[in-house]
């Protein structure tokens, strides 16, 4: 370990070669980096990397509406990282990530707070594709309602390669705009009269998903993403993994694969 006194090192921090630069109160330190990691990775390793390499992107896909409401934990992009641990894992190569590729996951969660969750499912309403909720009129008369919608855009390149990018907007629903669904209603969805719907064109889009939150006395309802898409499972097959392990020198302890199939 040496200190840096003086030149265009001095107030510098990183990596340079084989050494580690480092501020230390208000000194600049070098030494040698002993650790380094290893460019090939083990199965269990590389499920882990590209698990929060993705959620990492949709993190910031949410944080660009700034409507980023979850609470508990250090920080709200935390408790999003621990809430969707849990949501599919997409393999992508090390290209794609940089690319940003992005992808609609099912249940992907949107909110994390201490208020009675809002239960939704697709349906219809006289013949017209509508968001089926479990809400009363006496509920859309307390606090503030948020529907999250999740696009899922397909970019086709000239050379064959898809860029998924996913793009989230939050739009604020006001009771006029719920529908009440009639009592005749023959639906598996509903468990009640007297209950309410969002009826619009888009929720019969198999390329979004949604997401209705609660906000009262600044705290929300937890809620996920309920979607029809399922472009991202051609990123979770083996084909896809063994595609994303070759960007990151293979992994260890494996054969390479090979395959003709393309992610």
């Amino acid at each position: 370990m040496a200190e840096i006194t003086k030149g265009p090192l001095k107030d510098a921090t990183g990596h340079l070669g084989g050494a580690t630069i480092y501020q230390r109160g208000k000194k600049t330190f070098i030494r040698e980096t002993h650790i380094v990691q290893p460019h090939r990775l083990s199965r269990t390793q590389l499920v882990l990397r590209e698990r929060i390499a993705h959620n990492n992107i949709l993190w910031r896909r949410l944080k660009a509406t700034r409507h980023t409401h979850f609470e508990g934990g250090v920080d709200a992009y935390r408790r999003f990282m621990s809430v969707n641990r849990l949501s599919p894992t997409v393999y992508l190569t090390k290209g794609q990530v940089s690319n940003n590729t992005s992808l609609l996951l099912p249940n992907m969660a949107v909110s994390n707070g201490p208020l009675t969750p809002i239960s939704y499912q697709f349906g219809e309403v006289d013949g017209q594709p509508a968001l089926l909720t479990d809400l009363t009129p006496k509920d859309i008369r307390k606090g503030e309602y948020l529907l999250y919608v999740v696009q899922q855009e397909v970019i086709h390149w000239q050379g064959g390669e898809d860029l998924p990018q996913v793009h989230i907007s939050v739009e604020t629903v006001t009771p006029e705009q719920f529908t009440l669904v009639p009592s005749t209603l023959q639906s598996p969805y509903i468990s009640k009269d007297g209950t309410l719907a969002l009826v619009d064109d888009r929720f019969g889009d198999s390329m979004q998903g949604f997401a209705l939150v609660r906000i009262q006395n600044n705290h929300v309802s937890s809620q996920h993403v309920i979607t029809r898409c399922n472009y991202y499972e051609r990123y979770t097959t083996e084909e896809a993994l063994q595609a994303a392990a070759k960007s990151y020198k293979g992994l260890t302890g494996e054969k390479s694969y090979s395959t003709t199939t393309s992610v």
